[in-house]
């Protein structure tokens, strides 16, 4: 009965340890083909680097076998490198002395695959950030025809970097068992991503890195473009909607209403150094409220300083400036209600207070 050949399926995917084993086993038993058997333990050592599941050390009776009662052959001692942590120093340079004429010719023969059996050890530097409950490995291969596939290997160890996987990837283009007819797949390794719920790396990241940088450049230029543009709503109005005319016309109501409520404000706040008339005080003595308000009677006009109360000549209250040169058992002069300016205002409620403060004196004075 002809027994079939391990498959690539079989040997990444069989989850089952002992059962793979005992198919690797049940070949060697029955065909003796050692060229085969070696490059189907290699795989699994390979998939030992890149899973999490342990598969180390695999198929170990098989492999005392091969290097100790198998006839000698190129693949044998191409990859016998691989098998060296399955015996001790003493067995190991036994080992060498059957498969190579000497030391010598070992270490000549087997340089290139020693450096990717070193590349299956001191792994797991990557630190990560999240945990996830499982991994996939996708890769990306080219045939001997240049023709690309894909490749997924599930249960993927999350803890290699980039470097080391592609490190160990490289060592399956060293394999001649994955063929698809006769072209063998795994020629020379391209690319692979590393997924879990998100792409933990990727051979191709470097360029994503670089066109993301790109993109966020270009994105604040469009930002600053697109605000240069925006259209700014105050008050429900479409400023980029009005024209030159109506945009002056608005800005002037603003700053007339800022203006006026500004003079409101000011108008109703006492000022600092404010000098209160007293109430008996009699009018026929001078104060200095007095005599900045009640205009000189003599003729030469002296200019004096004034105070943040005291106004032109032209501006004095009619009313206040009549009372204020008024004598002793005049008669009390008509309630103005509304007291007005020469310029046609009302009066400030400060100077209203004034005002009724000096009747109030002269009401006193005659009592």
């Amino acid at each position: 009965m002809e027994i079939k050949q391990l498959t690539r399926r079989q040997l990444f995917t069989m989850k089952n340890r002992k059962n793979l084993e005992r198919k690797v086993r049940k070949f060697w038993e029955a065909t003796k083909n050692a060229d085969l058997v070696v490059e189907y333990i290699v795989a699994i050592i390979v998939r030992n680097a890149l899973v999490a599941s342990d598969f180390s050390l695999p198929c170990q009776d098989v492999v005392r076998d091969l290097l100790f009662q198998a006839e000698p052959s190129e693949t044998l001692r191409k990859f016998s490198p691989f098998f060296k942590d399955y015996l001790d120093e003493s067995e190991w340079g036994n080992v060498i002395k059957r498969l190579f004429k000497n030391e010598n010719a070992y270490y000549k023969a087997t340089k290139k695959m020693r450096i990717h059996e070193g590349n299956l050890k001191n792994r797991g530097s990557a630190a990560l950030a999240d945990n996830y409950d499982s991994y996939t490995l996708v890769s990306i291969f080219e045939d001997t025809n240049g023709k690309k596939h894909t490749w997924k290997l599930r249960d993927a160890d999350p803890s290699n970097t980039l470097e080391e996987t592609k490190r160990i990837l490289n060592i399956l283009t060293t394999l001649t068992i994955f063929e698809k007819g006769d072209v063998r797949q795994f020629a020379q390794f391209v690319d692979c991503d590393f997924k879990g719920t998100t792409t933990i790396y990727s051979t191709r990241q470097p360029k994503e890195q670089e066109q993301s940088v790109q993109n966020s450049v270009a994105e604040p230029s469009k930002m600053k473009a697109d605000t240069s543009v925006e259209r700014v709503l105050i008050d429900g109005f479409d400023l980029s909607a009005l024209t030159k005319g109506e945009l002056i016309m608005l800005l002037k109501g603003i700053f007339e209403e800022a203006e006026a409520a500004m003079l409101e404000e000011t108008s109703e706040e006492p000022e600092e150094n404010f000098e209160k008339l007293p109430a008996d005080l009699p009018i026929g003595d001078k104060t200095n409220i007095e005599s900045r308000i009640v205009p000189e009677e003599k003729g030469n006009l002296q200019q004096e300083p004034l105070s943040p109360l005291a106004k032109p000549k032209n501006d004095l209250i009619p009313s206040l400036a009549a009372g204020a040169i008024l004598e002793e058992g005049t008669e009390k002069p008509p309630k103005v209600d509304k007291p007005v300016k020469q310029n046609g205002k009302k009066l400030s409620k400060k100077d209203r207070k004034l005002l009724e403060k000096f009747n109030q004196g002269k009401k006193k004075h005659r009592k």
